[in-house]
């Protein structure tokens, strides 16, 4: 093998491939891809409207129970809401929340829901100072309420009951049409007898694939009716509450330095591992291709004729790698500045800060580096195995039946991504991870655990081993296949060619 021959060919192939209109294409499109479903799920919001639903109530009370407890949900949100504004930017809240925020912020989480409900039942004014002063605007708020749309109460709290669904009174015989004509999206139908054992309620919707807000109404209609069946059977109100009242963890993130209460953008941040298995399939999948369709190219056009009557085979082979290899790398490296930099520079005037802080949170240096490593071994195997296929076919035709096994082991992480990211420390996902062409991506959807460094050292060393047995084998094939033009062999045929003497 002569160096000069290979870099020669390393370098004409990664112009040849960066001057393509093509590639530029590429290194914009998978950030597009990658941004697109980070941020369009959450930017979309903005232009959903709050789905409009009906009730009929044969019970008489249940749905003004269920009123009452949805609007003391909200007035505790918008209370916590005030409260938490910071003095400077009480002008961006509507008057009345501005007016009430002092007050707010002198009350507790629990006693902003006390006074949240006392206000929707009409309970006697409280006595403490703070309390009190919110009360005296019990009318105002109501009245505010009422007429909020759910447009306008998106805008500043998107987790309003009254943001997200609409509730609109129509007749029981036009519910099904109402439906069908899509002037509702759903409408629930409430029995005569609720606290009854055989209960019959009925969800009604076109559409049975979104139960947000089938599970949503469904928990405040569980809630009413235990409380009404906790004082049918004689408890008090404060022993219902007490029963009702949830079990709340307080989620820990434990690691070597101990535990501490993780935050939402920490939780969020466990997830980035997935977007590496994402950036690694890509790559290596586009990347390692190009190679095995540039020999299938030059192959057809005689080039590759012209080049082996004054260059070896093998020098062929390790330019052609080298340079595809050095391409790779320039668009990894551009994708990731790419994305990396939008949401460095402006997750901010989005509405995704968090989540993009999360990211970016969970992008380190040691990732990354490791993400390099992993994504170059991986290439050369995925490349060594494609080079030797494109050498020894004639056109993509010939190609697909050896390209199946192949596609097989790129699609098989992204079958595994996301149950190794909910259990990096699965016995099963670290054997798998020694399985050299699962390797790369498993090591990298791991990484959050994170692995034992053991885990970094030797899984790297037996990639190592196997990549150089990839290019002796792929090397054999390449020096026999690139000249053959006749019928496209067999795998049992190439795999005579690794065995056969050099001449």
């Amino acid at each position: 093998m002569t160096l000069r021959n290979v870099l020669l060919i390393a370098q004409r192939d990664y112009l040849a491939y960066v001057g393509r209109r093509r590639f530029w294409i590429s290194l914009l499109f998978t950030p597009t891809i990658l941004l697109g479903f980070m941020f369009v799920p959450v930017m979309i919001q903005d232009f959903q409207t709050a789905p409009n639903y009906a009730v009929e109530d044969h019970s008489g009370w249940l749905l003004n129970a269920v009123d009452q407890r949805i609007a003391a949900d909200d007035y505790a949100k918008l209370l916590t809401l005030a409260a938490h504004t910071p003095t400077a930017s009480l002008n961006t809240l509507p008057a009345i929340l501005a007016k009430i925020a002092p007050s707010a912020a002198k009350l507790d989480d629990k006693s902003r829901k006390a006074l949240a409900l006392a206000m929707v039942m009409g309970n006697p004014a409280p006595s403490s100072a703070p309390k009190l002063t919110i009360w005296m605007q019990r009318d105002a708020l109501t009245r505010w309420y009422r007429g909020l749309s759910a447009a306008a109460a998106s805008k500043f709290d998107r987790g309003l009951a009254i943001a997200r669904y609409h509730r609109i009174n129509t007749a029981p015989d036009e519910l099904r049409d109402a439906v069908t004509q899509g002037n509702l999206f759903a409408y629930f139908v409430l029995p005569a007898d609720p606290l009854e054992a055989d209960a019959q309620f009925t969800y009604a919707s076109r559409n049975l694939t979104d139960p947000a807000l089938h599970d949503w109404f469904g928990d405040q209609i569980s809630a009413v009716v235990r409380a009404r069946k906790a004082t049918q059977a004689g408890l008090s109100a404060d022993k219902t509450q007490w029963l009702d009242q949830p079990v709340m963890f307080q989620d820990q993130l434990v690691t070597k330095a101990g535990a501490e209460n993780a935050t939402e953008t920490e939780k969020a941040a466990q997830w980035v591992p997935v977007g590496y298995v994402y950036l690694l399939f890509i790559s290596i999948m586009s990347i390692a291709q190009l190679l095995m369709m540039a020999l299938i190219e030059e192959k057809s056009s005689r080039i590759a004729e012209t080049l082996l009557s004054s260059v070896e085979a093998t020098d062929i082979m390790a330019g052609k790698t080298l340079g595809v290899a050095a391409v790779g790398i320039t668009l990894v490296a551009g994708q990731l500045t790419i994305i990396l930099g939008v949401l460095a520079a402006f997750s901010s005037a989005l509405p995704v800060g968090g989540f993009a802080y999360a990211i970016l949170s969970g992008v380190t240096a040691w990732a990354i580096a490791w993400f390099i490593i992993y994504f170059v071994l991986g290439f050369l195997l995925y490349a060594a195995v494609l080079g030797a296929v494109g050498a020894a076919v004639n056109n993509i035709r010939e190609a697909q039946p050896f390209m199946m096994p192949v596609m097989i082991f790129l699609m098989l992480p992204l079958i595994l991504m996301v149950p190794i990211a909910k259990d990096p420390t699965a016995t099963w996902a670290r054997v798998l991870s020694y399985a050299p062409p699962l390797t790369p991506f498993l090591m990298m959807n791991r990484s959050e655990a994170p692995p034992p460094i053991i885990d970094y050292v030797a899984t790297t060393a037996l990639l190592v081993l196997t990549v150089i047995i990839a290019f002796y084998a792929s090397g054999r094939i390449f020096s026999t296949g690139l000249l053959n033009t006749g019928a496209p062999p067999k795998l049992k045929e190439m795999l005579s060619w690794i065995r056969r003497p050099k001449e």
